[in-house]
């Protein structure tokens, strides 16, 4: 469900020119964290057990998404 508004968001926000470039590094990081947050969420339910773990992630999440909307200005069309 989110994904389409992220990837419509990247492309609104880069230059034409570099909209490509901005695909490609959004889709590298966001593979990337795919792979990485399976194996560190792995180490933390051994660790700390799975309430933990799901915890983590909820407060992870929360706070990328308010970067995100820090970092992140609104769009103008007519720019």
């Amino acid at each position: 469900m989110v994904y389409p508004a992220l990837i419509a968001s990247v492309s609104d926000h880069a230059h034409p020119a570099r909209r490509a470039n901005a695909l490609g590094t959004y889709r590298f990081w966001r593979d990337l964290g795919y792979a990485a947050g399976a194996l560190v969420a792995g180490v933390l339910a051994d660790a700390l057990g799975l309430n933990a773990t799901v915890i983590a992630a909820a407060v992870l999440t929360a706070g990328s998404g308010l970067q995100a909307a820090r970092w992140i200005g609104e769009y103008d069309a007519g720019r």
